[in-house]
């Protein structure tokens, strides 16, 4: 019992996750480029991009309907320039965000909308060849560790999803490991981490030339090829995850309504243009009107793609946005601007 309640304690200093989290410059990508030769190469690479996390699929059929459609890739781009990252360069694209979703409406393809789910991993690693371990961002270990981290990391930044990983140290990890039958360990993860789906996977070297993968993916692999393949499988099995958790954030562009919002504690004119360019990007957005002023609250009129369900669901993954109230009968929200 006084492990448990330790482990309680001490797990959820590390818990950053939340959930619902709002994907930053949903509309901005970042694309590798290697010099200005490959400007239009990166371009097109980033429209792909654009259209993967909008649409909710990797699908290249989208991709094609809208270009069609008679849609050229360069008259969604608002802007583009080269920029220095950890002295790599990438080309950071911005995209129109009412063109994109007024061309989905048009070609029927669904839009998903800010709020983004999280995925959280739990894998276990055993070499064999030392302790047992959990797959962390601080810890560096062999070939698969960092084959594993980079997909998750560039896989997140082109589906505009979160794949996390926790983050427990050292004295955790072998607790974890060392009491783990006489405690559930998915409990205390439930408990300290706030996330939409957990992937566990265990990875056991099980024999000189055998490795054996338990969990939500399950299978043998030989030594020889246990990188490739389980790399191959693994990329897989997320894919599809990702692809059915995105399918419940879907927004129909089919439907239109109108709502009515207030938004309090707007003490400057900062304030209000924030908070402002906030509602603006909402994928459900469509029209913006301004009802009223009233000392530190204004009252809009906002023309939606959707339903009252999903413009909560998307104001509600905002970090500067807390609902107050909420009245569905009479299509009002009533909002809190944080700062």
């Amino acid at each position: 019992m006084r492990f448990v309640k330790y482990t309680s304690i001490s797990l959820i200093i590390f818990s950053n996750i939340s959930f619902g989290k709002e994907f930053d410059k949903l509309f901005t990508v970042f694309e590798p480029i290697d010099n200005t030769s490959q400007i239009e190469k990166s371009i097109n690479n980033s429209f792909n991009t654009m259209i993967y996390r909008l649409s909710g699929s990797d699908s290249p059929s989208n991709i094609w309907r809208i270009i069609n459609a008679g849609n050229a890739r360069k008259n969604f781009i608002e802007s583009y320039s080269i920029k220095n990252i950890n002295n790599e360069s990438y080309l950071e694209v911005s995209f129109n965000k009412d063109l994109l979703v007024e061309v989905f409406n048009k070609l029927s393809i669904p839009v998903i909308s800010n709020s983004r789910p999280v995925m959280l991993f739990l894998i276990e690693i055993d070499s064999g060849a030392g302790e047992p371990y959990y797959l962390t961002h601080s810890k560096n270990n062999p070939e698969l560790d960092d084959l594993l981290k980079n997909y998750l990391k560039k896989e997140s930044s082109i589906r505009g999803i979160f794949l996390e990983l926790p983050e427990l140290d050292l004295v955790e990890v072998n607790q974890l490991l060392n009491y783990k039958k006489l405690i559930d360990l998915e409990d205390i993860i439930y408990e300290k981490y706030i996330f939409d789906e957990l992937i566990k996977i265990k990875i056991s070297k099980i024999g000189i030339d055998q490795w054996s993968i338990d969990g939500d993916i399950n299978m043998n692999i030989d030594d020889k090829d246990f990188v490739k393949n389980f790399i191959d499988k693994f990329k897989e099995h997320t894919n599809f995850r990702i692809n059915k958790i995105l399918e419940k954030n879907q927004i129909n562009t089919s439907k239109k309504e109108i709502i009515n919002i207030s938004v309090s504690n707007i003490n400057s004119f900062q304030d209000y243009k924030n908070s402002r360019k906030l509602i603006e990007n909402l994928v459900g957005l469509k029209d913006i009107d301004i009802n009223r002023f009233d000392i530190d609250t204004v009252f809009y009129k906002l023309n939606i793609y959707g339903d009252f369900d999903s413009i909560v669901k998307e104001i509600s993954a905002s970090n500067y946005f807390e609902i107050v109230s909420k009245f569905k009968d009479s299509s009002e929200i009533n909002i809190n601007f944080v700062r």
